[in-house]
């Protein structure tokens, strides 16, 4: 029996990998884009043992998550400094605290993520834009996603993705992570003439990774 799953696309993609999402646990499909769903799912009917594995991982991964109630006090990280959340009747904005409309924990959950993609819209076009000027760089648009699991993508016509989720890094690991969709526009793949791009941009790149992977669980809680 095949599991409920999501495939996301990559055009960098050569083969497909699977992996449990922290958030919500579903189990996720990274393939190769146009990769067929019929052989992703005779993939799956094969693997039983390794989904039930990942599952397991999973779980004690999620126990790690940092456990938020959407109640008016707690804090939230925006560009590597905490700020409180208020409630407010009608305004959704953010004025050194995240004003959002009073509800259940699921609502405030929700507008709590809608303003989260509003300041990481905002920050990241200019931010964007900045860079790219700086090394002479062009891309077409910048997106704002939800993914738990990829700070940001580059398609190969120059579509900028990135998640919401990276606007709680401090600036300079947001900087890391635009430099490196950028160098993307001159290296669409991981190869060393990629990194060497990475590093002209960004010298001390590495500290910021070894940042990201090190840190992922607490800006993927929820």
């Amino acid at each position: 029996m095949i599991p409920p799953f999501v495939v996301v696309y990559s055009p960098r993609r050569t083969r497909i990998s699977l992996t449990i999402r922290p958030e919500d646990g579903m189990l996720e499909v990274r393939a190769p884009e146009g990769f067929p769903r019929s052989r992703i799912e005779a993939v799956l009917a094969r693997n039983p043992e390794l989904i039930a594995s990942l599952r397991k991982r999973g779980e004690a991964v999620r126990r790690q998550l940092p456990r938020f109630r959407f109640e008016e006090g707690e804090f939230f990280l925006l560009r590597g400094r905490w700020y409180p959340l208020k409630f407010s009747r009608r305004l959704l904005c953010f004025d050194e605290a995240f004003l959002v409309p009073a509800g259940t924990p699921e609502e405030v959950k929700k507008s709590l993520e809608k303003l989260y993609r509003q300041l990481a819209l905002s920050h990241l076009e200019q931010r964007t834009g900045e860079l790219a000027a700086r090394f002479g760089i062009t891309y077409r648009s910048i997106r704002i996603g939800g993914a738990s699991g990829r700070w940001g993508s580059c398609s190969s016509d120059g579509n900028l993705n990135f998640t919401w989720r990276l606007i709680q890094c401090p600036d300079e690991v947001i900087d890391y992570v635009v430099i490196h969709e950028l160098a993307h526009r001159l290296e669409l793949n991981h190869s060393d003439r990629f990194w060497a791009e990475v590093r002209r941009m960004c010298p001390d790149f590495e500290q910021h990774r070894a940042y990201l992977n090190e840190n992922s669980l607490r800006y993927s809680g929820w």
